[in-house]
């Protein structure tokens, strides 16, 4: 979030963009610091940087449909859909190649582009199904279906009171479909978690759009992560938001933008903590703000004292148990019920054992006393067949015999709890880490000196959790050790992953978070110098590791922990790869005793971004949701990961075996 420097149109308080009622929605003095200060506000946390291009590509493809491309406007009425679809996508990516070149900086970000193209794609493929079997060929139908592309729109809104508001906004696309039905659509390339917002958005729009042009449409949302989520609200379900939500907004909204100082905190947690603009919102507003109490805010690192000196007070204690999980267990033991009946239908009479209830997952173990396990596997296909809407699978772990399910209603893990449970473990050297809450209700942990997973390697897809991840490992790093004992260089090549933590962690930094390769080869280089000077004090003092040393040293060494977010940037290119894959070998292999560790993440997990060399010097593993099961095999060594929920459930192999287990919320 942020305050632009482009000033704002001159509006009345009764005038209101559909912008600043979004900002509102998530933050009251959002609004009134934009209104006040005359700035607009850009409030993008949990936007993708490439947003903004998806949509002018989307403006600029309808604007040329009266002038298609030769290869679209000769494809016959009847063309396949696959064929469409194909002929759309050469055009869209036409325009995404046109935006590289003018923007070379766009270049450095191959994952984002990657799933900006595979989003184009998926356009693509939606509008070859929508103008199919229309009679006409797809450039006739096209013009037909997209009937606008940001469309200016405003209209006055009654505010609760009767009170008059004029709104402003611009709407995506309006699509006419067959029998005269038409759609108000918001293209999205941000998660799921604004589904509310984006709701309330387009709910807003159905409104304007039918006070201004006099069209009935329905709202509809297309949710590219990068694959296509459709979401479709019912005329009722719109208005309803509008009356029940926007419209009392909208009147509360005029009178902070006459009382700035009125309005309210925002009640999201998620916002304060990691809000840039939290000097300015301090400095307007004199009531304390709600309290930064979460990690990283309980970290170990030095506060001023009454005195003003800087020291390094013990860490907040975090507070947290394995919640009581009733509903759960009642899901459970409905599903084993379900089981039991389906096995019965083929004549396997089976036993339950035990019922494990996790975050995310619902695991059933049976047996079958009676007739041979065969038996039960065979019959076990049908009755993931029978419960298909449980999405349940049959697994086999050796003799024993279960069925998972995803559980209908997550339970939402909570990092403080885990760093409670584990209080005891992570306080005693720094290194040790979490990672998550596995199936039976443990803590997955590990440990930086433990050779096999004193360096990781973590791959999830767009949508997997795998910057949360990340970011919930760092804070379990550093909450029990001050910056002394571990230090952090984080690499962000996407610039959206460690952002947040800056404020929280900055004092365990090594330096500014690091975004150019450049930088990072040189801090890598760096590294290897310190691993050299290590090895020779460790000489000096006739020791053989970090921890060793720091038992007898007078000046204890910090461990130094690289996070790099994305590091296939590295490996794509030429002049960067082989530096690369010759440094994480030699720190890879040399850099554990010395306390110098590598945790390297990718979305792509493919042959060309993890080589042998990084594989073989990266002995942990944690793999969330791939594409596909090469990708699982490339991390893991075997396949799995690729039917993973996402959202954070992943499999990790910390050198004791695969576990499964839930990441944290940071």
């Amino acid at each position: 979030m942020a305050l632009s420097s482009q000033p704002l149109p001159r509006r009345g308080a009764r005038e209101l963009s559909v912008t600043e009622i979004r900002n509102a929605l998530r933050c009251p003095r959002v609004f009134a610091l934009g209104r006040a200060r005359g700035q607009a506000v850009a409030f993008p946390i949990g936007a993708s940087s490439l947003g903004a291009l998806f949509h002018r590509i989307a403006e600029r493809f309808a604007c040329e449909l009266e002038a298609p491309p030769e290869p679209v406007r000769l494809l016959p009425p009847h063309a396949p859909r696959e064929r469409v679809a194909d002929g759309l996508s050469a055009w869209l990516l036409g325009h995404l190649v046109d935006e590289l070149e003018a923007n070379p900086s766009a270049a450095s970000m191959p994952g984002e582009i990657d799933d900006l193209a595979e989003a184009l794609r998926e356009l693509a493929r939606y509008l070859a199904k929508q103008i199919e079997g229309t009679g006409h060929g797809p450039a006739e139908a096209l013009r037909t279906f997209l009937q606008h592309a940001e469309l200016a729109v405003d209209a006055v809104l009654d505010a609760s009171g009767g009170m008059p508001v004029r709104v402003s906004g611009r709407i995506d696309a309006v699509y006419c479909r067959a029998r005269g039905a038409v759609d108000v659509v918001e293209y999205k390339l941000t998660d799921e978690a604004n589904q509310e917002l984006d709701q309330a958005q387009v709910a807003l729009y159905r409104y304007l759009l039918r006070s201004a042009l006099d069209l009935d449409a329905d709202p509809l949302i297309l949710r590219f992560k990068p694959g296509l989520i459709e979401t479709k609200l019912s005329p009722v379900a719109a208005d309803g938001i509008v009356d029940r939500t926007l419209s009392p907004l909208l009147g509360r909204m005029v009178s902070w933008s006459e009382r700035p100082e009125d309005a309210p905190p925002t009640s999201r947690r998620d916002l304060c903590p990691t809000c840039p603009v939290r000097p300015a919102c301090v400095e307007t507003y004199r009531d304390a703000l709600e309290a930064r109490d979460q990690p990283p805010a309980g970290a170990a690192r030095p506060m001023p004292d009454p005195a003003g000196r800087l020291t390094v007070p013990p860490p907040r204690e975090p507070v947290g148990a394995l919640p009581d999980d009733t509903e759960g267990m009642a899901e459970a033991e409905a599903l084993a019920t379900q089981i039991v009946a389906q096995l019965k239908r083929q004549g396997v009479i089976a036993s339950l054992g035990r019922r494990t209830v996790g975050p995310r997952l619902l695991r059933i173990e049976v047996t079958s006393p009676r007739q041979r396990v065969a038996q039960l596997d065979r019959a076990a296909q049908d009755v993931e067949h029978h419960l298909a809407g449980y999405n349940v699978r049959y697994e086999r772990d050796e003799a024993r015999r279960y069925f998972t399910a995803p559980r209908k209603v997550a339970r939402r893990v909570v990092l403080e709890m885990l760093l409670a449970r584990k209080a005891a473990f992570l306080r005693e050297r720094p290194g040790r880490f979490v990672l998550g809450e596995g199936l039976d209700g443990e803590v997955i942990a590990g440990d930086l000196a433990d050779g096999s997973s004193c360096h990781l390697l973590v791959a999830g897809q767009t949508g997997s959790g795998k910057s949360v991840l990340l970011r919930a490992l760092v804070v379990g790093l550093c909450h029990f050790h001050p910056p002394a004992a571990i230090r952090f260089t984080l690499v962000d090549p996407k610039r959206v992953t460690f952002g947040g933590l800056a404020a929280g962690i900055g004092a365990h930094l090594a330096g500014p978070i690091v975004y150019d390769v450049e930088v990072l080869l040189a801090e890598l280089d760096a590294l290897v110098a310190e691993m050299e000077e290590r090895y020779t004090l460790f000489e000096h003092r006739k020791v053989q590791s970090i921890d060793d040393y720091n038992d007898l040293a007078p000046a204890p060494l910090p461990r130094r922990v690289v996070v790099v977010d994305e590091f296939q940037d590295l490996i794509a290119s030429k002049a960067t790869r082989q530096p690369f894959l010759d440094v994480v070998k030699r720190l890879g292999s040399m850099a554990r005793a010395a306390g110098i560790h590598l945790v390297l993440a990718t979305q792509r997990p493919d042959r060309t971004t993890v080589p042998g060399e990084i594989k073989a010097n990266l002995g942990g593993r944690v793999a969330l949701r791939v594409q596909e099961v090469i990708n699982s095999r490339i991390i893991l060594d075997q396949g799995g990961a690729e039917e993973l929920l996402g959202k954070g459930d992943f499999y990790a192999d910390l050198g004791h075996g695969l576990v499964r287990g839930q990441a944290p919320m940071a």
